[in-house]
């Protein structure tokens, strides 16, 4: 971990000063820049103030669509510690980076069966949670769909998820959720 100062400087940068910046320039060598790293990063997201922790997320997530590969040498943490974020913004942003792991046809990482079924267990959690906002729902949607390929029983059980969900659905929500459903039937 960092030291007090460098702590101290991190915190400042993604409290305020990440700002100054467009999220089109996050990337590894950006993050690098700042002192900080991609497992920097993953610790910072669990920060009790829900700003750094927010954009400690949102600048792992943009990291990561730039270049997939930073998750793999944190990916088990990051498995490990998932059950245990309720950040609605940082889960916006890990379920970012879960989608694109769990498309079957991206071997980004190899999941372990236990990795996918902690995904399994929060997306559930999640989309069933009264207060989950819009964009973690839709993101949780695909992931389940992605690892229905591998886990037939998640389609059962999604299908009547996003049925009970499009009882009075957001139009994001809906376009989404029926696509999902057309592929899932």
């Amino acid at each position: 971990m960092a030291s007090k100062h460098e702590e101290k400087k991190h915190l400042a940068f993604l409290k305020t000063g990440i700002r100054a910046y467009e999220a089109k320039i996050f990337d590894l060598n950006f993050v690098e820049q700042q002192g900080l790293s991609v497992k920097l990063l993953l610790a910072y997201a669990y920060h009790k103030d829900h700003q750094i922790a927010f954009r400690a997320a949102w600048l792992l997530e943009h990291t990561f669509l730039k270049t997939p590969a930073c998750i793999v040498p944190i990916y088990d943490e990051f498995m490990e510690r998932l059950p245990g974020l309720h950040n609605w913004s940082c889960i916006r942003s890990f379920t970012k980076i879960g989608m694109s792991v769990s498309k079957m046809s991206n071997n980004i990482v190899q999941s372990t069966s236990e990795q996918e079924e902690i995904w399994i267990a929060r997306c559930f959690d999640w989309i069933i949670a009264e207060d989950c906002p819009v964009a973690v729902c839709v993101n949780c949607l695909d992931i389940l769909h992605h690892l229905s390929a591998k886990y037939d029983w998640i389609k059962e059980e999604l299908a009547a998820q996003i049925t009970y969900l499009l009882r009075n659905p957001t139009p994001a929500l809906a376009s989404r959720a029926k696509r999902i459903l057309k592929r899932i039937l």
